[in-house]
C-alpha cells in the first residue's frame, strides 16, 4: 500500500460487532456475522449518515464519493475477534413484532467480541481524494453512530497510513491479490461491493424488497471473492489444573468418629488432627490415595463424629491423577463407619484458575431469592414448582434437543421411562420466611448438577404470575439444609399409600410412611414423629399435569426429631419433587 492509499480506521468502544450478511434472514443469525464489513455496507452507511443531515446536496455529494471509492477494491487489516452465541427471545408466530406479542421462542444469535483498543483498518489502493471530498468523508465518519446492527457502536477516523502490523492481525484481500503472509488458515468469504456506476436509487434500495431475493446481487453491486488469512496460531503449553487438597461432606449416621475430643480452651469448633487410620478406608473408597496425603476430620456440630473430611497433598497434584477423589465411586466403609462422601470444595494450587475448575464440579443445591411486586403464596408452591420445571425442560429441549434432555432434570430415561434412582434426580423447593409468600426458590439434585445442567437452570426464568414479573437472583442463604436435630413441615406431607388395617393394627399410617421415606433416601430414622396442629386446606396438592393422581389421601404435617444433627434438604411423600412434603430445620 502506497501513501496515496485512502486508509480508514474504526474502533468498537463497546467491544461488540454484529451484522447480518446481505440476503440472510434474521432466522439465520448463528455463525453468520459478516466479517469483514462489506464495501456495500460501508457505502450504504455513508449514504444513510448523509440522509440524517437532511441536506439533499450532501446526499448527492456522498453518492459521488461512494462512486469514487468503488473504483478500487478495498483491503482489510482485521483485529482478533471471538464469536459469542447467545439466546435472543423473538416472537414465535410469524415473527410478530407487535408490542403486545406474547408467544415468543428462543432464537440463537451471534456477534463478535472485538478488542476496544484495536482498530479495523480499511484501505482503498490508489484512491487519493481531493480536499473537499476528504473533508466530506471526515464529516460523515464523525457522524456515523454504528455499522451493521445498532449494538455495533463505532468510531471512525481517516488515517495517514496503515499502523504497524501485529502478529495476531488478520488480512482480507480480493482473491486475485497476492497475500504477503505465509502459513496460517485461509478462509474464502464473499463480500458485496458497489460498482463505480452505482446510482443513488440503487444505494437507497430497501432490504424489505421481496424482488431482491430473486436477483444474484442488488442493482449497482456485485459479489467479490475475498481471502481472509489468519496468522499461524501458537498455542501455549497445556496446563493441567492442580489441587492442594479436597474437602468431602460426609453423609450418613455412621460417620467416622473424631479421634480427639473437642476442647473449649482450644478456641476452635473443628478437630483437624490427621487421622492415619482413615487412609486405608479412603484409599479403598477412591481407588487409591497420593503418597503422604493427610486425612483429617472436622466435627462441625460437636457430636463426636466428623461432618467433613479434609484431604491435603504434600505438593500440588494434577486432577488427572486423582479423578476418583473428585467423584468417589464407593462409600466409606470400615469398623463402625459407613457413610457417603460428597465433594464439597477443592483447594486449587493456582487460585486464578479456581473458578473455571469449579465449573467441573457438581453442585447439589442452587438457591435463589424470588423477587416480585406480588410474590406467589406458599399455598401455591406446587404450581410454582411445576411451572419452573416445564420451562426448564423447554429450555433444555431447545438447546440440546427433545431427545437429549438430561435425565437428572426430566426424571426420565432416554427411552422415556421413569428412572428409578431413589429420588436422586432434581427437586424444586420453595420457602416462605413468614409461611405466607414465597421468597426463596431452590433447585436441589442429590445426585449433583453438572456444568451443562447448571447452565440450563440458570437460563430458566419464571413467567409473570398474578400479573407481576418474577425475578430469580442467586442467593447464599440456605434455609433447607441445616444441619439440625429437629425439622418441621413447611408444606404438607402427602402420603403415597392408603393406610390399611392388618392383624388388628394400622399399617402404612402417615407417620410410618414418613419413616419409610427417610430410610429410602438414606437418612436415619427419627426418634420422634409428632403430628403438627395445623390446617393445610389452603394448599394446592395436585399437579396440573396429573390432576387425578391420588387426590384423596389427606394432608399432614409433622415435627421430626433425630438423635443427632441431620443435614437436609428433606422432601418426602407424593409430589416431593414439586415442593410438597418439605421439612425445614427448626434449629441449627
Amino acid at each position: 500500500m502506497t501513501r496515496t492509499d485512502l486508509v480508514l480506521g474504526a474502533r468498537f468502544p463497546f467491544g461488540r460487532y454484529a451484522a447480518t450478511p446481505w440476503f440472510r434472514s434474521r432466522r439465520e443469525h448463528v455463525a453468520n456475522v459478516e466479517w469483514p464489513p462489506s464495501p456495500w455496507r460501508i457505502a450504504r452507511a455513508l449514504v444513510a449518515t448523509a440522509y440524517r443531515a437532511g441536506d439533499n446536496a450532501l446526499v448527492e455529494a456522498t453518492v459521488a464519493l461512494v462512486q469514487r471509492l468503488a473504483t478500487a477494491l478495498p483491503r482489510y487489516r482485521l483485529p482478533p475477534v471471538t464469536e459469542i452465541v447467545y439466546a435472543q427471545w423473538m416472537p414465535q408466530l410469524e415473527f410478530d413484532d407487535a408490542p403486545d406479542a406474547t408467544e415468543r421462542s428462543e432464537n440463537g444469535h451471534t456477534l463478535l467480541a472485538v478488542s476496544t483498543d484495536r482498530e479495523l483498518c480499511v484501505a482503498w489502493p490508489g484512491v487519493d481524494l481531493p480536499a473537499d471530498e476528504r473533508s466530506l468523508l471526515g464529516t460523515l465518519l464523525n457522524s456515523m453512530p454504528y455499522l451493521g446492527q445498532s449494538v455495533s457502536v463505532c468510531a471512525w477516523r481517516i488515517l495517514g497510513d496503515l499502523p504497524a502490523p501485529r502478529s495476531e492481525d488478520t488480512l482480507a484481500v480480493p482473491r486475485e491479490a497476492e497475500l504477503g503472509t505465509a502459513g496460517g488458515e485461509r478462509v474464502m468469504v464473499r463480500l458485496l461491493v458497489p460498482q463505480p456506476t452505482v446510482s443513488r436509487a440503487e444505494l437507497e434500495v430497501s432490504t424489505a424488497d421481496g424482488l431482491l431475493k430473486a436477483m444474484p446481487a442488488p442493482p449497482g453491486s456485485c459479489w467479490v471473492q475475498y481471502v481472509r488469512a489468519t496468522p499461524p496460531r501458537v498455542l501455549p503449553p497445556a496446563r493441567q489444573p492442580a489441587a492442594k487438597g479436597v474437602i468431602h461432606r460426609l453423609e450418613g449416621v455412621l460417620r467416622p468418629a473424631v479421634s480427639n475430643p473437642y476442647r473449649p480452651e482450644a478456641g476452635t469448633r473443628m478437630a483437624l488432627r490427621p487421622q492415619p487410620e482413615l487412609r486405608d478406608l479412603v484409599a479403598r473408597a477412591c481407588h487409591g490415595l497420593p503418597p503422604d496425603a493427610t486425612v483429617s476430620l472436622a466435627d462441625d456440630d460437636l457430636d463426636g463424629r466428623g461432618e467433613r473430611m479434609i484431604i491435603r497433598f504434600p505438593s500440588p497434584t494434577p486432577t488427572s491423577a486423582i479423578p476418583h477423589l473428585l467423584a468417589p465411586p464407593r462409600p466409606l466403609v470400615g469398623p463402625g463407619t459407613e457413610c457417603r462422601m460428597r465433594l464439597e470444595s477443592v483447594e486449587w494450587a493456582d487460585r486464578e484458575r479456581r473458578e473455571p475448575r469449579m465449573a467441573m464440579l457438581r453442585e447439589t443445591l442452587l438457591t435463589f431469592s424470588l423477587e416480585s411486586a406480588v410474590p406467589p403464596r406458599l399455598a401455591d408452591a406446587i404450581t410454582v414448582c411445576e411451572i419452573f420445571r416445564r420451562r426448564l425442560l423447554g429450555v433444555a429441549g431447545r438447546r440440546l434437543g427433545a431427545h437429549a434432555i438430561p435425565p437428572r432434570l426430566s426424571g426420565r430415561s432416554p427411552a422415556g421411562g421413569r428412572i428409578e434412582d431413589d429420588h436422586r434426580h432434581v427437586h424444586f423447593l420453595v420457602a416462605a420466611s413468614a409461611e405466607r409468600e414465597i421468597d426463596t426458590f431452590a433447585v436441589w439434585c442429590p445426585e449433583g448438577l453438572g456444568a451443562v445442567e447448571r447452565s440450563l437452570v440458570l437460563a430458566t426464568t419464571f413467567p409473570p404470575l398474578l400479573g407481576a414479573a418474577i425475578r430469580l437472583r442467586r442467593a447464599d442463604r440456605d434455609p433447607f439444609s441445616g444441619p439440625a436435630r429437629r425439622f418441621r413441615s413447611h408444606t404438607p406431607f402427602l402420603p403415597v399409600r392408603h393406610p390399611k388395617r392388618r392383624g388388628g393394627g394400622l399399617r402404612d399410617a402417615p407417620p410410618d410412611q414418613v419413616v419409610q421415606e427417610l430410610e429410602c433416601r438414606g437418612l436415619p430414622a427419627p426418634r420422634k414423629v409428632e403430628p403438627m396442629d395445623r390446617s393445610w386446606a389452603a394448599f394446592r396438592i395436585l399437579r396440573r399435569a396429573k390432576p387425578g393422581c391420588f387426590p384423596g389421601l389427606g394432608t399432614y404435617g409433622f415435627e421430626l426429631e433425630f438423635d443427632a444433627p441431620v443435614r437436609g434438604p428433606i422432601a418426602l411423600g407424593r409430589n416431593s419433587h414439586f415442593g410438597m412434603g418439605l421439612f425445614l430445620p427448626a434449629e441449627r
